[in-house]
């Protein structure tokens, strides 16, 4: 039984590593390449929708903890709420 528990732990952290490693560019969308100045009408217009929708993920505001907004209960002005 002791050689089964010595692996155990080693093929736990192996098959960690394996779902680790399996998704490296998920942090964020994919550029867009420009198909060059002679590519043809249609797939300049891919790109360039393909651009918009990139930007509108890169560039849409951030909600929640990292916002820098005001508290919940705290009144504009300093008044006294809450």
């Amino acid at each position: 039984m002791a050689p089964c528990s010595r692996w155990a732990p080693l093929l736990l952290l192996a098959c960690c590593l394996a779902l680790l490693a399996g998704r490296p560019a998920a942090a964020g969308p994919v550029q867009p390449t420009y198909p060059g100045d002679d590519a043809p009408v249609e797939e300049l217009l891919r790109f360039y929708d393909d651009l918009q929708q990139y930007l509108r993920v890169v560039t849409r505001h951030r909600y929640g903890k990292r916002s820098g907004g005001r508290a919940l209960c705290e009144e504009p002005y300093g008044a006294v709420g809450c």
